[in-house]
């Protein structure tokens, strides 16, 4: 029995060694081997190898590595870092939509799944103002749980994000598909429309504007509201 548990700490370092050195074949080669290296974490902060291949925007062997994890071992997708994220949270926050669509056509589920902060993927793919991403994953949500995944435990919703984060086109995407969250506040009492009104840039003086005319007086082009955007989220 020691002597599979000194193995199995061996196969560990090892495939972490590879992975610091951007030997990815390696690393491929020891998981097609050894199935249960899908779920060896690094101590320090509990990542995954394939969380490490997704931050080095190894889509390739993001493919390989996902593609060998069975149907009965899919909770080695799960495993989330010291924060709770998941290689799709990791991936949605980067906007790889390659990387994205790779890890859910194995499991859907994973959309929902939430980190400590009790957020989705969908959820950090708008927070962090990536678009595609956002638009992607909203489309793998179920219906009924889109709006679920659209906020955190704490009231925070992506409207609250997009705004704070001033990606006012995405602001604008969002209102059209889910208008209620305008009037949602967090923890600390705030809308979407408080965080709108304490941002520094002025609007036209003597202009009364409404909160949704705000959110298109910040954005550079109608344009691409219309033909990138609004078509794109309300066609998911």
């Amino acid at each position: 029995m020691a002597f599979a548990i000194e193995d199995a700490e061996d196969i560990k370092v090892k495939l972490f060694d590879y992975a610091m050195q951007s030997d990815w074949e390696a690393v491929v080669r020891i998981c097609k081997q050894h199935p249960s290296a899908h779920k060896a974490v690094i101590p320090a902060s509990g990542e995954t190898i394939l969380y490490m291949a997704v931050s080095d925007k190894e889509e390739k062997i993001v493919e390989e590595l996902v593609e060998q994890i069975s149907k009965s071992e899919l909770d080695a997708l799960k495993i989330g870092n010291e924060e709770g994220d998941t290689p799709l949270h990791l991936a949605a926050s980067i906007g790889n939509v390659q990387m994205c669509k790779c890890i859910t056509d194995k499991d859907p589920k994973l959309v929902g799944v939430r980190n400590r902060e009790t957020e989705t993927p969908l959820f950090l793919a708008a927070r962090h103002g990536q678009k595609d991403a956002f638009l992607f994953l909203h489309g793998m949500c179920e219906s009924s749980e889109r709006r679920n995944y659209c906020r955190r435990d704490d009231g925070r919703n992506i409207l609250h994000c997009v705004i704070d984060g001033e990606y006012f086109d995405m602001a604008f995407q969002i209102i059209q598909q889910y208008g209620d969250l305008a009037d949602s506040v967090d923890e600390n009492g705030l809308t979407p429309l408080h965080l709108l009104a304490s941002k520094p840039t002025a609007f036209r003086s003597g202009t009364p504007l409404s909160w949704f005319e705000r959110i298109i007086y910040h954005c550079e082009s109608l344009h691409d509201l219309f033909c990138d955007g609004l078509i794109a989220i309300s066609t998911v």
